[in-house]
């Protein structure tokens, strides 16, 4: 128990131990490795990391980024389409034209993913145009066909010339490339002239 005091002081006094408790320090990256009941106190406050609904929230975002990047990145098929038909249809046009002013014929033929043109050798042979950057045997990109063709009204197989003659006229042709769940018109006229016309256009 305690010890009494001295007569001279009337009164009577207690000692009882006195226990130091230790000051509690606030977790700091500072302050070296953390002890395991720091660490739950850490995850459970969440302080220094991040929720799983703050997690979800940026993935979320980063999808919806990602996703209008792709398809910004990918073309548009009915696009595509359009660019390859408006090609086949000025290079018909200038392989005539070059005909109709060398007086030397050409021709074209077609199979379903792609096409090429033809002149005449020496020995008047049809020989496919390999050389020249423009009227090089060319392969269409993927998706897009041609279906199908027409020489003054008859049809025109895979595989078969069409004849762009040295004449001052030209056979009028048909051709149909389909690209997806479009369709494009090629259409050459006596005169000379290919036009284009996609299937929902007047």
């Amino acid at each position: 128990m305690g010890s009494v005091a001295k007569p001279d002081g009337a009164r009577r006094v207690f000692n009882t131990p006195f226990i130091e408790i230790p000051e509690s320090k606030s977790p700091s990256p500072a302050s070296g490795t953390l002890s395991p009941r720091e660490r739950v106190f850490i995850a459970a406050s969440g302080e220094g990391g991040f929720t799983l609904i703050e997690l979800l929230v940026v993935l979320v975002v980063m999808g919806a980024v990602l996703g209008m990047a792709m398809v910004q990145m990918m073309p548009d098929s009915r696009a595509t389409l359009r660019e390859e038909a408006q090609r086949l249809a000025l290079l018909l046009e200038n392989a005539g034209m070059e005909a109709q002013t060398s007086g030397q014929p050409m021709a074209w033929s077609f199979e379903e993913t792609g096409y090429r043109f033809w002149k005449k050798n020496n020995y008047g042979d049809w020989v496919s145009a390999e050389d020249g950057a423009m009227f090089r045997p060319r392969t269409l990109p993927q998706g897009v066909t041609l279906a199908d063709a027409s020489v003054e009204s008859q049809p025109l197989k895979s595989g078969e010339r069409m004849s762009l003659n040295a004449a001052s006229y030209a056979l009028p042709f048909h051709l149909r490339m389909n690209g997806g769940s479009a369709t494009a018109r090629i259409s050459g006229s006596s005169t000379g002239t290919v036009s284009v016309k996609l299937d929902s256009e007047s």
